[in-house]
């Protein structure tokens, strides 16, 4: 019998209140070769000497999450991707995510360090049916949008290096890493790229869901700036989309999810690209274009929930300007819930213009707080902060912004009755979010080669509800609660004529048709693309989390 290579984790206390929703005392193990208890999809099962064998000549590292788990193995050797034990071991594998409500119990985990490797796990799993999720920086709410119970995880955290190429203008992004650390790494330069309001969040998720920036006004989503992509499909062979290469796939990754391989690289510079001569020769990364944005003015400015239909009327007038200046973003939330907290307002200027006439309308409203400053970008965006509250879900709606449905969105989310559902919830929260979109960030999408999105080019809101609360036995409380107080906004904006259809897949809950809102057309288009690099519709099928093409499987 082949040996099992085990090393013991430290136990995590979770004795304190509340409880977590399970224990996290398991220990971690490293694993040869071991029969799998795996659930398997498709017609036929394989069985685990089959699985055992398919195995036995590959060369990853496989992390299990209890002692009872019986892992496929996808190693014989200990592999550069291997997993020392921590003291948090399992905890961090399994539960390396910013809502508890995405905590699952993947029966193994595996962290390839390199694409040969990625294609080799890919493989196993598509040959034997074996379910399985992805995860980049496990930043969303959703429960299975990057995990999986009793299935294998692949987590990208080992697609960590980023380099930039100052003559072209691009910078090389691994998928297993996270906005804070690509900010980080191009600070050196004074250049930045379209990416992330939220430095914890994951390139991947963020990438392949659309991806709003501060930078969108100027050139559009986070998706619409990826110069190359190179997935890894479902037959596990590699493929690069770009616009000179797989153009209809490299327009469906943009903000296709995980319909159609998992996104992880560009090799488009592997022969020109001065950093190409890695360890490997392999590049690991999407493809970014870079600007030289590194000095601003921005901050946080907080407010009292009485300034609140102020700050909508605000709101409205710094979105009308037919002039907007492209260099001003900003977000506004609401803890409608809080009174302590009240409302705030992230705002930046894309210059180092100390309050630019382009946030005039908000200036005149009393603060309760204010950190605006000349600071870097990265400074700035790392001045946000997300309430420390354990569980999580995201509603999102679109409309066009007008003063009479501003003034009934500002009455529902102070005056529904479900805001005392909300409130009886241990640490029940909700906060709201809106977030302006001009004509231009379609505009610019469009220019660097289009997205299914399915955009008009008109100035709108996407709007989120934010919920949080404490345990597992607020979920359906608070789900449904805030659930009708969306449904009551959208009813609002289809009242006054402004509902728009899109739905922004980075704030949508895991049960919002995301995909659909895209359009017919573009759903047409999306499932060409899948026929003709999914045909099996493995990623439909053996990928149960995310956003799902509709009428698929």
């Amino acid at each position: 019998m082949t040996k099992i290579v085990r090393r013991r984790s430290q136990s995590v206390d979770t004795t304190a209140p509340p409880p977590a929703p399970f224990n996290h005392s398991s220990d971690i193990f490293e694993f040869r070769v071991v029969p799998t208890t795996i659930r398997q999809r498709g017609p036929q099962n394989a069985s685990p000497t089959a699985v055992q064998n398919e195995a036995s000549s590959q060369n990853y590292m496989v992390t299990a999450t209890s002692k009872q788990d019986e892992c496929l193995s996808l190693t014989q050797n200990t592999c550069q991707g291997e997993i020392n034990g921590s003291s948090n071991g399992t905890s961090f594998l399994a539960d390396n995510y910013l809502s508890e409500t995405a905590w699952k119990k993947p029966t193994c985990i595996v962290q390839p360090v390199d694409k040969p490797e990625l294609q080799r796990v890919v493989h196993i799993l598509t040959k034997q049916n074996v379910e399985f999720a992805i995860r980049s920086g496990g930043h969303s709410p959703s429960e299975f949008a990057a995990n999986i119970d009793n299935g294998v995880l692949i987590d990208m955290s080992k697609f960590n290096n980023t380099y930039y190429d100052a003559t072209n203008n691009r910078v090389q992004i691994g998928a297993g890493m996270k906005w804070t650390d690509v900010y980080r790494s191009l600070d050196r330069y004074n250049v930045t790229v379209v990416g992330g309001r939220v430095l914890d969040v994951g390139v991947g998720g963020l990438i392949l869901g659309g991806g709003l920036s501060y930078l969108s006004d100027l050139y559009g989503l986070v998706c619409d700036n990826v110069v190359n992509f190179e997935v890894v499909l479902a037959n596990a062979s590699l493929a690069n989309a770009s616009a000179e290469s797989n153009q209809d796939l490299f327009w469906a990754l943009k903000g296709g999810a995980n319909n159609f391989g998992t996104s992880f690289a560009s090799s488009q510079w592997r022969s020109s690209h001065p950093f190409s001569q890695v360890e490997s020769g392999i590049v690991t990364a999407f493809t970014l274009s870079t600007y030289p944005i590194h000095q601003v003015w921005g901050g946080i400015k907080t407010y009292s929930p009485e300034q609140l239909p102020a700050l909508f009327s605000s709101m409205l007038e710094y979105q009308s300007n037919p002039n907007k200046d492209p260099y001003a973003n900003l977000m506004m939330q609401a803890f409608v819930t809080n009174a302590s907290i009240g409302a705030v307002l992230n705002m930046v200027y894309l210059k180092p213009e100390i309050s630019p006439p382009a946030f005039a309308p908000f200036y005149s409203i009393p603060t309760t707080g204010d950190t605006t400053k000349l600071q870097t970008l990265t400074q700035m965006i790392s001045g946000q902060r997300i309430p420390p509250l354990r569980r999580w879900d995201w509603f999102a709606t679109s409309f066009r912004p007008s003063v009479p449905l501003y003034q009934k969105i500002a009455s529902i989310v102070t005056s529904a009755p479900e805001l005392n559902i909300i409130k009886s919830v241990t640490s029940g929260s909700m906060a709201l979010g809106l977030q302006p979109i001009s004509s231009s960030v379609v505009r610019a999408g469009n220019a660097r080669g289009g997205n299914p999105l399915g955009l008009e080019s008109a100035n709108q809101t996407w709007f989120v509800l934010d919920a949080g609360w404490w345990d597992a036995s607020g979920d359906d409380k608070m789900r449904v609660a805030t659930q009708r107080i969306r449904d009551r906004i959208e009813r609002a904006a289809r009242e006054e004529g402004e509902h728009v259809e899109y739905l922004f897949m980075n704030d949508a809950s895991h049960d919002q048709d995301v995909i659909k809102h895209y359009g017919p057309e573009n759903v047409r288009r999306l499932k060409h693309v899948q026929r003709k690099y999914d045909p099996s519709l493995i990623f439909q099928r053996l990928v149960p989390g995310g956003w799902k093409l509709p009428g698929v499987g």
